[in-house]
């Protein structure tokens, strides 16, 4: 007998309410309600559709689909044929067609897709460029004269249910296969520690192939018997206001955000714009390293909305956990920490003294059930409380390897510990994340976080704002690296842009006492995004890297 299937949720959610909502997904002005009954039906069309085609259980069928209800029942009824659904993001008009579609066959070819789902100007633009195509292209709008799939593909527990692709700021995409076990056991794990109840409505513009959109904002509303509003990222982009109206408009319950968009809202939030958000049981910060000051200012631009800090909260989660890791409680402000700047920087996690320069951490909160999380140091050696190394973790939910690259997989372990490339420290049993390890940049012998200095730069007037790297070049002659900072600016001007580069090295200098920064400004588009919205620090590198060639 197969396991437990997310499938059930679907069955059970149809039989006990089949007019009920499960996404409310608004673009363009307009709300598209898909209820119980309508994802059911309109996932049994794309089985029957998918099923014709020869697709045979166990194959990757690929979504490339823009902000649509076709998002959830094309991906339900890729699992209803038997099939491994997985989300990879449609291409915009800013990226360059042929890299992207180069790179994407590569990573198609590499999983073995059986079947593409996207528009018909993709796949004219996917033959063109590449005749010898190795999988199918199905075209949406095809399901709806397909025969709906009779019977429901019984496969559950190990098998495999999905494939999640990391987003990849520091490297390549990497697929994370997940079975129906582990991810109905995170689900249920995650919903017990921050009390979500049936009929608790999400509010996200978080795109579905991140693990945060996808997990928090589909399958946890989908298995929980809760529901989502579902808006479109690019127009939350360009009018911000939406989600918090939509919070209101819903009485959301739910809304999960990474940091930058904390930040992104108090910038700006317009005063008469003034919804009730008191409904909102927690925002919460995940994906990048949670700061105390996105969550003082995003409080304070909100206060009038009724945020309190009690809604602020924050979760540790990755696609190879399948999503949270850990979780601080609603209904209290997440825990935070004063610490020796000096101490941090030399691996300790010290209590600043009076007049010691400082770092505020967030707690990212305790495991939830099923993980456990220890620090290890750079030999893979269990580090005492208080200690700063690399986060670790083990438990039922966590992978066992990337798809298709069993080297980098088992690297990645230690004695049955997933090594997360994250460094961190427990105090008190909360873990605190202090950065990646990817990301550390070593100067002088000090250790500094590329995201502390790109925060540092993002305050001088003249940056366009969000747009900096950090980066670490090594550097023989001194033994060290040299600091790279590369910012996009709007300014042309050649005095300006000298302005410029001197009060970013002048910021990085006051801040940490460390000269000779290299500002490197870059005209507005030029930094590359990962596909998560998240500057990819690999990517940026090597263009920067090619530039100076």
């Amino acid at each position: 007998m197969p396991g437990p299937s997310l499938l059930d949720a679907l069955r059970r959610r149809l039989a006990a309410a089949p007019g009920a909502p499960f996404a409310h997904v608004v673009q363009g002005g307009r709300t598209e309600v898909l209820t119980n009954a309508a994802l059911a039906a309109g996932a049994a069309r794309w089985a029957g559709l998918l099923a014709a085609d020869g697709c045979r259980p166990g194959e990757t069928v690929i979504l490339m689909l823009r902000h649509e209800p076709a998002l959830y029942t094309a991906f339900l009824g890729a699992m209803m044929a038997g099939c491994v659904p997985a989300f990879l993001p449609f291409p915009t008009p800013k990226q360059d067609a042929r890299l992207f579609w180069q790179g994407h066959d590569a990573l198609l070819r590499r999983i073995r897709a059986a079947c593409v789902v996207t528009y018909p100007e993709n796949a004219a633009t996917l033959r063109a460029m590449i005749p010898d195509l190795p999988y199918r292209l199905r075209i949406l709008g095809e399901e709806a004269s397909a025969p709906p799939l009779a019977r429901w593909h019984e496969g559950g527990g190990g098998e495999i249910a999905l494939l999640q692709h990391s987003s990849g700021t520091t490297g390549l995409r990497k697929g994370v296969a997940l079975s129906h076990a582990a991810i109905l056991t995170q689900v249920e794990a995650h919903a017990a520690a921050i009390g979500f109840e049936a009929g608790d409505v999400v509010a996200s513009w978080l795109p579905l192939y991140h693990d945060m959109g996808l997990v928090a904002c589909f399958l946890l509303p989908l298995l929980k018997d809760g529901a989502v509003v579902s808006l479109d990222a690019f127009e939350w982009v360009a009018r911000p206001g939406m989600l918090p109206a939509a919070i209101a408009a819903h009485r959301a319950r739910w809304c999960w955000l990474p940091n930058f968009a904390f930040e992104y809202l108090a910038r700006m939030h317009r005063p008469e714009e003034r919804h009730d958000l008191s409904s909102l049981r927690a925002f919460i910060n995940c994906s990048e390293v949670c700061r105390t000051e996105s969550f003082d200012r995003f409080a304070a631009a909100y206060a009038d909305c009724g945020v309190t800090p009690a809604q602020l909260q924050c979760c540790y989660a990755m696609a190879e956990t399948v999503f949270a890791v850990t979780q601080t409680p609603p209904g209290s402000p997440a825990p935070r920490l004063l610490l020796s700047a000096a101490a941090l920087a030399s691996g300790e996690a010290r209590t600043a003294a009076p007049g010691e320069a400082a770092k505020s951490l967030l707690s990212v909160g305790q495991p939830i059930d099923g993980l456990s999380v220890r620090i290890l140091d750079a030999r893979g050696r269990p580090l005492p409380e208080g200690a700063v190394g690399e986060v670790a973790v083990r438990g039922d939910c966590v992978f066992s390897g990337w798809q298709g690259e069993p080297e980098a997989s088992a690297a990645a372990f230690t004695e049955g510990w997933y090594r997360t490339g994250d460094l961190g420290v427990l105090v008190g049993g909360e873990l605190y994340i202090t950065g990646r390890r990817k990301e550390v940049i070593i100067l002088n012998g000090r250790t500094l976080y590329a995201p502390d200095l790109e925060a540092i730069a993002h305050e001088v007037p003249g940056v366009h704002p969000g747009r900096v790297v950090a980066l670490g070049l090594p550097n023989p002659a001194s033994g060290s690296e040299d600091l790279v900072l590369l910012a996009e600016t709007p300014l042309t001007d050649g005095a300006a842009r000298r302005d410029l580069q001197r009060a970013l090295r002048a910021a990085i200098e006051a801040a940490t006492g460390l000269s000779g920064a290299i500002a490197a400004l870059r005209p507005p588009g030029w930094l590359v995004k990962t596909t998560s919205g998240k500057l990819s620090r690999a990517q940026n590198l090597a263009k920067y890297l090619a530039e100076a060639a």
